[in-house]
């Protein structure tokens, strides 16, 4: 028999509502059957005391862009045992990050499609990628889509921003993504872009506008087509902080008002959008969001936005992983993986609860948490 690992006395949030105390084990990697704690072999069993303490899924971060393994890595610590990277550039970074072997597990959707004159086209070319690599018409969007598949990314990743592509363009990768089964993700940082998201029928909008609050016209539309949002709050925040966003907004007339995005995410959520959490964490410099912790700060915009904070914890959780596919983790229920956090106090009613880090365990494996991301008054979660 595999290795025990016993938390006794938790609080258990199982991807959908919140239990006990009670009992949880983990065999070897996977989440084992409580009755394996009735009569354990002490010499084989590692028993922990979760009194005090909430156990959670390990958290899912959708939408990141990480550096190299070790940023990817030290996700983990934070309790982010899963992250989406919805922009990895050149080729041979992709690589490296899809061979990685860690704590962390890496989605990714390698380069995504963008419009070589756009604002992400100038920024790519700056950061050496060549212009060849731009998609320019509807020949270009199926060769593209298929280039990213011959990759095995993880799902499609497109700009859908404006100026970019035609919407002849955007609804073209869209089909081309679903004829090889691939879902789709795009960047709709504005009001139009989420218009023309919504047009083209993709699965997945990441971000928040910031231009204009999203109206029943957008809403109703990602309700009945059945889209999902990831508004990655975080970075909405940053920029409508940044003197940066603050100078573009003036030259582009187009404002950057935080409220706006809050008061988006809050329409989408009252119209029945599932809700992803996912930070848009970079180490571009300007806008750097450092992956791992800001998963936790994403968790209290969504709150401060207006999802209780059982919904934001299943946007980090059960929700994520069922709409990127991820069946086998995301829930604490027997036979799945065993990514699981242990935290101090109750996140249901506190969701900074999140980030007094107990205890971490990646695919049954305890993952080292430094004394500086512990909880003030860690010593309730115990080893027994």
């Amino acid at each position: 028999m595999a290795g025990l690992t016993i938390i006794k006395h938790v609080r258990v949030f199982d991807g959908e509502t919140i239990h006990g105390p009670k009992t949880v084990v983990i065999e070897g990697s996977r989440i084992g059957n409580d009755a394996l704690a009735d009569d354990p072999d002490p010499s084989a069993a590692v028993v922990v005391d979760g009194t005090g303490c909430a156990l959670l899924p390990g958290l899912i971060d959708c939408h990141v862009h990480i550096r190299d393994e070790a940023q990817l890595a030290a996700c983990a610590s934070y309790g982010v045992t899963t992250v989406c990277d919805m922009a990895c550039m050149p080729p041979e970074k992709y690589r490296k990050l899809r061979a990685a072997e860690g704590p962390t597990t890496w989605l990714s959707a390698s380069l995504p499609a963008y419009e070589e004159n756009s604002r992400h086209g100038k920024l790519f070319r700056l950061n050496g990628v060549t212009p060849d690599h731009a998609v320019h018409n509807t020949d270009e969007a199926v060769k593209f889509v298929q280039d990213r598949v011959d990759e095995g990314v993880d799902y499609i990743k497109v700009i859908a921003d404006f100026p970019g592509h035609e919407q002849a363009v955007l609804d073209k990768i869209q089909v081309e993504a679903k004829k090889h089964g691939k879902m789709t993700v795009a960047h709709t940082a504005h009001y139009v872009a989420f218009e023309r998201g919504v047009q083209a029928g993709f699965d997945v909008l990441t971000h928040a506008p910031m231009d204009k609050v999203l109206d029943d016209k957008i809403v109703d539309k990602m309700t009945s087509q059945k889209m999902v949002a990831v508004p990655t709050l975080s970075m909405m925040q940053r920029m409508a902080e940044s003197w940066v966003m603050w100078g573009i907004s003036w030259i582009s007339g187009r404002s950057s008002n935080f409220q706006v995005a809050l008061d988006s995410v809050a329409a989408m959520r009252n119209a029945g959008v599932p809700i992803l959490a996912g930070t848009d964490a970079n180490n571009s410099g300007i806008f750097t969001i450092v992956p791992g912790p800001s998963l936790h700060h994403e968790l209290e915009l969504l709150v401060r936005a207006g999802l209780t904070p059982l919904e934001a914890l299943r946007a980090a959780t059960s929700l994520a992983a069922e709409h990127f596919n991820l069946r086998d983790r995301g829930r604490i229920a027997p036979g799945l993986r065993a990514d699981l956090i242990l935290v101090e106090g109750n996140p249901d009613e506190d969701i900074t609860a999140t980030q007094r880090i107990s205890r971490v365990w990646s695919g049954g494996k305890e993952v080292s948490v430094s004394a500086a991301q512990r909880g003030a008054g860690l010593g309730s979660c115990s080893v027994m």
